[in-house]
């Protein structure tokens, strides 16, 4: 394994380059190659956090992930992008995978985790989650002794079903369900929201009011919603 790169799953946060942690920053600047999903707003965005601390020299490799409904197309597409990963690591190049938040939370990373075989080396770095972002710029916590906090990344009735169990709910990708959302807290009383868009960005915004969600949305906007204390 000696001969071969190492890869690394680095998160950097929301968009703040600040809030990089200092092994990120180790990973980047000996890295060979950085590789990012081919999404033109997560690219630019991951770029742009990181690219005080980058390499002059380093190689750029922007991989498509398949978002087919065809679930086989989809693996296939995350095989590929393994597979070229691996050629990397075999010519010994460091290979470096940016995700925006932490590489374990509904990343494109963890995909590619599934298709890499054993023998290579392989390197998690946490990164800060937007919420926990948003939570700290807002003074508000997420839990306290006894209480329930959940994670959602889309809507329907078991989302009902968590935003009723749970005392703080983290509403992540809400761009894709806004609307399902603002309807609910529409028709339930007793809950409170914050939203940011952009968090750690010059553009970032705040919204405090559930009427923002009968809109478009920002693909990087969070939530959190959480039962008024009585």
């Amino acid at each position: 394994m000696s001969h071969k790169g190492k890869l690394y799953g680095v998160g950097i946060g929301p968009g703040d380059a600040e809030l990089l942690t200092l092994k990120a920053i180790k990973a980047l600047k000996k890295a060979d190659v950085i590789c990012l999903p081919k999404s033109k707003d997560q690219a630019s965005t991951a770029l742009e956090i990181v690219e005080e601390f980058l390499p002059k020299d380093i190689e750029q490799v922007q991989m498509v992930f398949s978002m087919s409904k065809d679930i086989e197309q989809r693996k296939t597409s995350r095989k590929n992008n393994a597979l070229e990963v691996m050629e990397m690591l075999d010519q010994g190049k460091n290979v470096v995978f940016l995700t925006l938040g932490d590489p374990m939370l509904y990343s494109t990373y963890s995909y590619l985790l599934e298709y890499l075989t054993k023998e290579y080396s392989v390197e998690n770095i946490p990164g800060i989650y937007s919420f926990s972002a948003i939570s700290n710029t807002l003074s508000i916590p997420l839990c306290k002794g006894k209480e329930k906090v959940s994670v959602i990344g889309a809507f329907n009735k078991d989302s009902e079903a968590i935003l009723a169990l749970s005392d703080t709910t983290v509403c992540m990708k809400i761009s894709s369900y806004g609307k399902q959302l603002a309807e609910f807290l529409k028709n339930n009383s007793g809950y409170s929201f914050t939203m940011i868009s952009e968090a750690g960005k010059e553009e970032e915004s705040q919204y405090f009011d559930a009427k923002i969600l009968e809109g478009d949305l920002p693909y990087f906007s969070t939530a959190i919603v959480q039962k008024i204390k009585q």
